[in-house]
């Protein structure tokens, strides 16, 4: 197998985000209990954003403690939504629009157990339709963000690039949410992987669901091959970093 450059940025990163949902899931044997897909950890603080919001908009508070099992909030296609405000069916409304539209603040839009946009109150930041983008620290304990803010001022990364990279190019009734026919780049795993497959398996990786359900053959036979393109990585950054004949 060929591994190009830029396979060697998304394997490293998909190492650190997805190793223990692949390590554990990937055996047959022990296929019912997945293990927890978690995000990579900057090791560096995380200082919540207090944006300028409009006069009267309710403060929308976002901590560890703001984020939960997927499976415990409302599912919407392949995505899975809250609404830290308590207005669920006004995020509800939104995502089951067949024209889109405005979702409401508190809104929180979640496709992997790692990565989340949440809508912040009106005025909070008019570049990203007031959304902030985290990333995820899970485990069985809960969450740790790892990384918040408001794109591009503060960029938040995952192994596609920055969110907003993908969110701006959503069409405007849409409100930057990413979904198949909206506008934005698609998502695609290298190595043959089935995307669509791989995010459901991923979303069953969640440690903080107390009973996740289990993974099918064919989930387990996805995430197999992310195990495999993740060792064939780890390979290759070995033999990089191998002295080379005369070194010492």
């Amino acid at each position: 197998m060929v591994i190009t450059a830029k396979k060697v940025v998304l394997f490293s990163v998909l190492a650190l985000a997805f190793s223990v949902a692949v390590g554990k899931a990937a055996d047959a044997g022990n296929a019912e209990k997945p293990a927890a897909a978690a995000a990579a950890d900057t090791g560096a603080a995380v200082v919540p954003v207090t944006p300028l919001a409009e006069a009267g908009a309710k403060q929308v508070e976002v901590t560890d403690a703001s984020f939960r099992c997927l499976h415990e909030m409302k599912k919407v296609r392949s995505m899975y939504v809250d609404n830290l405000l308590g207005d669920v069916e006004g995020t509800l409304a939104v995502a089951n629009a067949a024209d889109g539209g405005a979702y409401p603040p508190g809104s929180v839009l979640q496709l992997f157990p790692g990565e989340v946009m949440v809508k912040r109150e009106k005025g909070a930041n008019p570049a990203s339709n007031d959304w902030e983008f985290f990333t995820l620290d899970v485990t069985a304990a809960g969450a740790k963000i790892t990384q918040r803010g408001f794109n591009p001022e503060k960029p938040v990364k995952n192994i596609f690039g920055t969110c907003v990279s993908c969110h701006s190019q959503a069409a405007p009734k849409w409100d930057m949410v990413c979904e198949k026919g909206h506008g934005c780049p698609p998502i695609n795993f290298p190595g043959g992987i089935n995307t669509a497959v791989l995010t459901t398996a991923l979303q069953k990786t969640d440690k903080r669901c107390p009973s996740p359900e289990p993974l099918t053959e064919v989930e387990i036979a996805e995430l197999g091959k992310l195990k495999k393109l993740m060792e064939a990585q780890a390979a290759a950054n070995a033999g990089a970093a191998a002295p080379t004949g005369g070194q010492q």
